[in-house]
């Protein structure tokens, strides 16, 4: 069976065709924050569009600079040696999942300091895409204790402490009469190795006795 010259300059077009305009995808992440408990594990989304394998392409997960790596999958390997090392043992993605083009991550026990930006990136020979993806990390603190200190030179104060919060709680002082009396009060955040937020907040009080009310909640 032969081909004619039209065959020939036809499976020519194509081939030009394909080389001048390679196969493209979109990479699509969700909508709004992805909300997660401190301590919990979570999925970052991340999908092509249309749903082409990422088996064959990179998948590069980073926050802010391009190099602050927090997983990276390339040639079809997961390559750990560049990965910010507080992500070290908490990350992977869904290899089951990528003949249907899914490069979500999986993090596991998550942290305060995982709050914030992602960017998602998938990349072939000649294509690449990004999304970014939010992170808001949510933890509710302990309950508040008071207690009641003295500073030195006559001065006492009532010190209200609550700590495991992300992010900074509020912080509000009543007195007897319910009259909010937070503007007296002056209130120091410390961060723990995990990222949450530890807070102390200091009120200043007269010898008189009065009764005060220190409530923390989420900002």
């Amino acid at each position: 069976m032969g081909f004619s010259l039209g065959d020939c300059l036809c499976l020519q077009c194509c081939f030009i065709f394909r080389v001048l305009f390679p196969e493209t995808f979109r990479v699509l992440g969700p909508a709004g924050p992805v909300v997660a408990a401190a301590g919990e594990d979570t999925v970052l989304p991340c999908y092509l569009s249309p749903s082409i394998s990422v088996l064959d392409l990179e998948i590069r997960w980073f926050r802010g600079d391009f190099s602050e790596l927090v997983f990276l999958y390339r040639k079809h390997k997961n390559l750990f040696d560049y990965q910010l090392p507080s992500y070290k043992g908490r990350t992977d993605l869904f290899p089951e999942e990528f003949p249907r083009g899914n490069a979500s991550l999986s993090l596991k026990d998550v942290r305060g300091t995982d709050d914030g930006l992602y960017t998602c990136l998938v990349q072939s020979a000649d294509w690449y895409k990004e999304a970014m993806i939010d992170l808001a990390v949510r933890a509710l603190g302990t309950q508040p204790s008071v207690s009641l200190h003295s500073t030195g030179g006559g001065q006492t104060q009532l010190v209200c402490r609550s700590e495991g919060w992300f992010p900074a709680p509020a912080v509000t002082w009543t007195d007897r009469d319910g009259q909010d009396v937070t503007s007296l009060s002056s209130t120091t955040v410390e961060r723990d190795s995990r990222g949450l937020l530890s807070v102390s907040s200091y009120l200043p009080v007269k010898q008189e006795s009065n009764i005060f009310s220190c409530l923390v909640r989420s900002a």
